[in-house]
């Protein structure tokens, strides 16, 4: 055989004969050692040493109704965000002994609902899920089967249905309007992504109450531009519906409802021979690691990526191992970064 064919993996029967035990005192050195003399333990981990032995948990899954994993589904792998927000869920379930299984719905309902099910089938022990939009349907199909899930990146979500954590996206549409108002900008373009996704409503009802508090109408300060994706390329492709219209016509500024779109604008507003902040301030959301490398520094609304995750796993936790839990809604502040992107409006 060689070193590249696959082996048969270690079995309990095969540490049960080096270490000259039954298969039942092994199973018991493994799940409940306390059962076990020491000199007979000793024997059995020595075996399972030498032997490299890897236990299997599927059995033992199935005699417990779950799994020892939990998915995580986002809406975009490929989004910095979410790869922080999977960091904070990772650590907190990996220090409880659970897996984290990560899922994509690439922000379509229907890829949401086959991770759903695939979920469902594989007996998560519970789930960590931002939806697509919102109907909370798949949600609630996958209580009724037994695994408990957690809503992240959903501040619209009775308590009575699920555990919930956000950022107060209005405090942040609200920062991001103050700023652009305190520039001088009274024409202010929204970029958003789907307006199914209860963040970009919430931080363009943000936007809309700054621009009123200052005394400017929303309705006549205010553009909305839907992307059909929450990505550099939709912004990108954006930049040409922004400046429509020419010079007189197109907004002081371009607030964007997450930073992979404010950063497509960036580039699309390079091929065209412009920049910001001199002919346009930009603001994104979400401070990814990148908002502070490109040049000039992105202006953002950030939100505490890693807590998100961590809290929402917590909380997942929670409802797993407590018969009291009861489910709450978590919110958390936004920060403005100001950075180069933004400046005040030239006379």
């Amino acid at each position: 055989m060689s070193s590249s064919e696959v082996k048969r993996p270690v079995g309990i029967n095969d540490v049960a004969a080096r270490a000259g035990v039954s298969p039942g005192t092994v199973s018991n050195v493994l799940n409940r050692p306390e059962r076990v003399a020491e000199a007979t333990r000793r024997k059995v981990e020595r075996a399972v040493q030498e032997l490299d032995y890897v236990r299997n948990s599927s059995g033992r899954s199935l005699r417990a109704g779950r799994s020892d994993s939990v998915g995580l589904l986002v809406l975009d792998v490929t989004n910095p965000f979410f790869a922080e927000v999977a960091r904070g869920v990772e650590d907190t379930a990996g220090e409880a002994g659970l897996a984290v299984v990560l899922l994509n719905s690439a922000e379509q309902a229907g890829r949401q609902r086959r991770a759903i099910r695939l979920l469902a089938e594989q007996r998560a022990a519970g789930a960590v899920v931002m939806p697509v939009d919102g109907d909370t349907a798949d949600l609630l199909w996958l209580r009724k089967q037994g695994v408990p899930g957690v809503l992240l990146d959903r501040g619209d979500v009775s308590a009575d249905i699920a555990c919930s954590v956000a950022v107060d996206n209005h405090a942040g549409g609200l920062a991001a309007g103050r700023h652009l108002v305190n520039l001088g900008h009274e024409r202010v373009t929204y970029l958003s992504g789907p307006a199914d996704l209860e963040q970009c409503r919430t931080r363009l009802a943000g936007l809309r109450a700054a621009l009123e508090e200052s005394g400017l109408d929303p309705d006549a300060s205010v553009r909305v531009i839907e992307t059909e994706q929450l990505n550099a390329e939709s912004g990108e492709k954006a930049v040409e519906e922004v400046l429509a219209g020419g010079p007189r016509k197109r907004p002081q500024a371009v607030f964007c409802s997450n930073d992979q779109l404010a950063l497509g604008v960036l580039k699309g507003l390079g091929e065209r021979g412009l920049s910001a902040p001199a002919d346009l301030s930009v603001v994104g959301y979400d401070d990814v690691a990148t908002a502070g490398l490109v040049h000039p520094g992105l202006t953002t609304v950030a939100q505490p990526k890693y807590d998100l995750g961590a809290a929402a796993m917590r909380l997942l936790l929670s409802e797993l191992n407590d018969p009291d839990h009861t489910h709450e809604r978590l919110r958390f502040a936004p920060e403005l970064v100001v950075r180069g992107s933004t400046a005040a409006v030239r006379d």
